[in-house]
């Protein structure tokens, strides 16, 4: 019984940290998709597109048209 319960709670934390990658990834496409709504991410690895984001996240006080335009450079240069 003690066998059953240890596997299920150690498939209950495989299975939530997957579903938690999988929510952060689309959550991070869909950042860069606000700057950049023509951008085929696909081809991009995630650790490119957290690079991107993280460009986003930023603490300087650019513009949306500022932040676009970095984006945009990155996703140039990144694939």
């Amino acid at each position: 019984m003690k066998r059953i319960i240890a596997t299920s709670a150690a498939a209950l934390v495989v299975l939530t940290g997957a579903a938690s990658a999988m929510t952060s990834a689309s959550a991070n496409d869909a950042a860069v998709q606000k700057f950049a709504p023509e951008a085929d991410l696909s081809a991009y690895s995630d650790a490119a597109i957290a690079h991107i984001v993280n460009t986003i996240n930023d603490d300087r006080d650019d513009s949306f048209v500022q932040k676009q335009a970095q984006v945009r450079s990155l996703l140039k240069h990144l694939n």
